[in-house]
C-alpha cells in the first residue's frame, strides 16, 4: 500500500513538474529546421542536376541537328551526354530529316539520392529533360557586297578577303541548301557594274562615244598625211592633183619605246561591242618588233583559224599593249578613228583573261598574215559643234557597263532607272599588277546574280581584281534592290539570257514571306569616297591617264562624301524596314568608316570591326547565323 502511494506521488510530481519542456520542444524544432534546411539543399542539388541535364541535352541536340554534322545524330547526342557524365540519363532520341532540314528530339531523366529529404520519406529525386533542336533552311536570299577598291591592296587585304569570302560561300551554299538559297555577289569600287545584259536592258542601247583625238579636225594630220583624205575642216584647196590615197594597210599602233611584255587581242562574239574573248601573246624575245602593226594581222588570222567561236571579221575589236617605257594602253581597230593614238578600252593584261595565253615564238605570223580580213574602219562623221570639234561619233569597245544612280533613287529599293552611263576613267593612281583600269569595274567584275553555283562563286572571288574608288552606297543599292520583289522582271530577263537558273523564276520572293529570309553582308576597308567624273567623258585620255594627273579642269565633283554616306544609310534604313538582316564588316578601316558600317548594321551585334586574318572569323560567324540553326523547345 505504501509502495502504491509512493508511485502515485512520483507520477503526480512528474506530471506537475514542467522542467525540460522547452528542451523537448527545441529538439523537435531542430529536427524540423534541419529537415527544411536539408530539403532546400536537396532541392538546390536537384536543380543543379536538372540544369546540367537540360543544358547538356540542349547542346547535344543542337550539334546533332546541324546539317553540316557528318556523324549520326543519335551518336552525337550520346557522345555529348557521356562526356557530361550523363550518358545513362538518355531515354530516347528521335530524328526527323527532310529536304534541307533536320529535327532532333531527346528525352531523359537523371535520378539523385537525397541527403535530408529521406528523413521525410523521400529517398530519391528525378530530374527530367526534353530538348528539341531544328536546323531548317528555308528560302534564303543573300546579297554579298564586297569592296574591290584600290586600297584593298594595302597590307595584303585582298589576299585575306578572298579565302574568308570563299569559306563564307562554302558554308552558306551547302548541298542541302541547293535550290532554296541564292546568292548575289556584288563587287563594288567607285561604282557597280551590272553587266552588259542588264546595262542594255536599262538603257536600250550602247552609248556612242565621240572619240577622235583630233583626227580630221584640222589640228592634226591623219593617216596618209593629208587633210584632204579625211574631210578636214580646213581642207579647202584640195583637188584631184593634190589628193593622196589612204594607205591600203593603215597603221593602228605606235612603235613602243621599249621591249613588249604582252599584247592582248579582244573579240566580241555576241554583237554588243563588249569583249567576251581575249587572247594574249607574251614571251617576246629581244628580236621581236616593238610595232604591233608588224605582226597583229598574222595573230588575228591564226586566232580565227584556231578558235571556233571566231567567225566574222567584225568580231575583232582592238588590242591592248603592255611594254617597258610606257603605261599599258588600248588601241581600237574596228571602227578606228584616230590611227595610232590610244583609245578608250580595256587594258586587262594579267592574271585571268577569257581566252588563251600563247608564247610569241609559237606562231608563224608571216604565214598567217595573208589570211587576215580587217573589221570595218568607219570614216569620221561630220563635226557639228565647236564643243565636239575634237571628237566624232563612233561605237567603241566599251570596257564597262555602269549606270549612273542619282540622289533621288536612294529613296527606294528599285534597280537603277537612269539612262546615263558612267564614263571609263580612273581618278586616283593605278597599280597595274593588282588593279584593272576603271572607276566602274570591268565586265569580269560584274554582279553575279541569284547563283546557287558554289564552285563558280568561289572561282569568281579567287579571280577578283581591284578598281578605283569606294562607292559603298552603290554597292548597297544593288545589294538591296536584288532582294526587292518589284525587280522580278529583271530576273526574268536574266533567266531568258542564261545568266540565272530557271529554277529561280519568281525571285526575289515577296517581302515578309514566312518561308523566306533575306540577308545583306556588306564588307569594306575604307570610307565612302567623293564621286568624281571626267568633265569630258569622251576624251580618250580618260582611258589611260588618271583624272588627278590631268588638268584640274578635266574633272568635276558629282557628289561629295557626305551626300554619299547619307545615301548609304538611307538604303540601310530601307533594308531594316523591309525585314532584311544586314551584317557589316569594317576591315582595317578608319573610325569614321567603321561608324558608318555600325550605323548600317541591323544591330551592334551584326557589326564586325576586324583586323588581319580575323576577317575569316567574322565571315564564319555570319555564315552560321545565316544557316539559321535554332533551338525550338
Amino acid at each position: 500500500m505504501q509502495r502504491t502511494c509512493a508511485l502515485k506521488r512520483t507520477l503526480k510530481s512528474f506530471k506537475e513538474n514542467d522542467a525540460g519542456n522547452v528542451t523537448i520542444f527545441s529538439i523537435f524544432m531542430i529536427v524540423l529546421i534541419l529537415t527544411i534546411t536539408g530539403a532546400s539543399v536537396d532541392i538546390m542539388r536537384f536543380e543543379a542536376t536538372r540544369a546540367k541535364m537540360q543544358s547538356s541535352m540542349d547542346r547535344a541536340v543542337l550539334a546533332a541537328a546541324d546539317l553540316d554534322q557528318l556523324q549520326k545524330p543519335d551518336v552525337v547526342v550520346k557522345d555529348y551526354m557521356d562526356k557530361a557524365g550523363l550518358g545513362d540519363a538518355i531515354a530516347s532520341v528521335n530524328i526527323k530529316s527532310g529536304l534541307a532540314s533536320r529535327t532532333v528530339e531527346a528525352t531523359g531523366t537523371a535520378s539523385m539520392k537525397t541527403l535530408f529529404l529521406k528523413m521525410a520519406g523521400v529517398d530519391t529525386m528525378t530530374a527530367p529533360a526534353v530538348s528539341i533542336a531544328e536546323e531548317k533552311i528555308s528560302n534564303v536570299e543573300v546579297s554579298l557586297i564586297l569592296d574591290i577598291s584600290g586600297s584593298m591592296t594595302r597590307n595584303g587585304r585582298m589576299d585575306k578577303l578572298k579565302p574568308a569570302a570563299q569559306d563564307f560561300v562554302n558554308k552558306v551554299m551547302t548541298d542541302e541548301s541547293n535550290g532554296v538559297t541564292t546568292l548575289n555577289l556584288v563587287p563594288f569600287a567607285g561604282q557597280v557594274n551590272p553587266g552588259d545584259i542588264l546595262f542594255d536592258y536599262f538603257r536600250g542601247e550602247r552609248p556612242k562615244i565621240k572619240q577622235n583625238n583630233g583626227f580630221g579636225n584640222g589640228d592634226q594630220d591623219a593617216p596618209g598625211n593629208s587633210l584632204c583624205n579625211n574631210n578636214a575642216e580646213n581642207a579647202t584647196d584640195c583637188d584631184d592633183a593634190t589628193v593622196t590615197t589612204t594607205p591600203a594597210v593603215p597603221d593602228y599602233f605606235p612603235e613602243w619605246s621599249g621591249k613588249l611584255t604582252n599584247v592582248v587581242f579582244y573579240f566580241d562574239t555576241d554583237g554588243d561591242d563588249i569583249y567576251n574573248i581575249a587572247h594574249k601573246i607574251e614571251g617576246f624575245p629581244d628580236y621581236a618588233s616593238r610595232d604591233v602593226d608588224d605582226f597583229f594581222r598574222g595573230f588575228v588570222a591564226f586566232a580565227f583559224a584556231h578558235d571556233w567561236r571566231l567567225t566574222d571579221p567584225e568580231q575583232f575589236l582592238g588590242v591592248s599593249i603592255k611594254g617597258r617605257g610606257d603605261k599599258t594602253r588600248y588601241f581600237q581597230v574596228k571602227d578606228d578613228q584616230n590611227g595610232t593614238e590610244s583609245d578608250i578600252g580595256p587594258t586587262r593584261n594579267s592574271r585571268y583573261i577569257p581566252g588563251a595565253t600563247l608564247q610569241y615564238s609559237w606562231i608563224d605570223y608571216d604565214y598567217w598574215a595573208p589570211s587576215y580580213v580587217p573589221p570595218s574602219r568607219t570614216p569620221p562623221a561630220p563635226v557639228e559643234t565647236a564643243e565636239d570639234n575634237a571628237y566624232t561619233d563612233t561605237n567603241v569597245n566599251m570596257p564597262s557597263s555602269c549606270v549612273e544612280i542619282y540622289a533621288d533613287e536612294f529613296a527606294n529599293t528599285e534597280l537603277p532607272k537612269s539612262s546615263d552611263y558612267v564614263p571609263h576613267f580612273n581618278y586616283w593612281g593605278y597599280d597595274e599588277e593588282t588593279m584593272d583600269w576603271g572607276w566602274c569595274p570591268s565586265e569580269d567584275m560584274a554582279v553575279q546574280y541569284y547563283s546557287a553555283d558554289r564552285q563558280a562563286l568561289v572561282e569568281f572571288i579567287g579571280n577578283m581584281r581591284m578598281h578605283d574608288g569606294t562607292g559603298l552606297h552603290y554597292g548597297m543599292k544593288y545589294g538591296l534592290a536584288l532582294l526587292d520583289p518589284e525587280n522580278q522582271d529583271e530576273v526574268s530577263h536574266l533567266i531568258a539570257n542564261g545568266l540565272v537558273d530557271e529554277r529561280f523564276e519568281g525571285r526575289p520572293i515577296a517581302w515578309g514571306d514566312p518561308e523566306t529570309e533575306k540577308f545583306i553582308v556588306l564588307m569594306t576597308d575604307g570610307d565612302t569616297t567623293d564621286q568624281w567624273r571626267p568633265t569630258n567623258p569622251k576624251d580618250p585620255r580618260n582611258g589611260d591617264t588618271p583624272l588627278l594627273a590631268q588638268h584640274s579642269s578635266k574633272s568635276k565633283l558629282l557628289s561629295p562624301r557626305s551626300e554619299n554616306v547619307a545615301a548609304l544609310l538611307k538604303q540601310c534604313d530601307l533594308a531594316r524596314e523591309k525585314g532584311v538582316t544586314v551584317f557589316t564588316i569594317a576591315f582595317e578601316t578608319s573610325d569614321s568608316g567603321a561608324a558608318d558600317m555600325q550605323a548600317c548594321a541591323s544591330s551592334p551585334s551584326h557589326f564586325f570591326r576586324v583586323e588581319g586574318w580575323a576577317i575569316d572569323e567574322a565571315f564564319d560567324t555570319i555564315a552560321r547565323q545565316i544557316n539559321n540553326l535554332r533551338l525550338i523547345q
